[in-house]
């Protein structure tokens, strides 16, 4: 499949046609992740709960100090 770039304001979009996404069982609700490769990039539908993993991961110091 083929896009072509559309403006969006100052930045640039592509827009996902429906099937593609009903494919990927992708809806507005869920978050993708935009991940950078030599040959392109990899969109990655993310669940609440790895979200969750990874930034408490990266946060952890943090988190605890707003649990006290």
């Amino acid at each position: 499949m083929i896009k072509k770039l559309q403006k969006i304001g100052n930045s640039r979009g592509i827009v996902l046609d429906k099937a593609l996404l009903e494919l990927l069982n992708i809806n507005e609700e869920n978050e993708v992740e935009l991940v950078p490769r030599d040959e392109g990039i990899l969109l990655k539908k993310v669940d609440t709960r790895s979200a969750y993993e990874h930034i408490a991961k990266q946060h952890r110091a943090s988190l605890d100090k707003l649990a006290e």
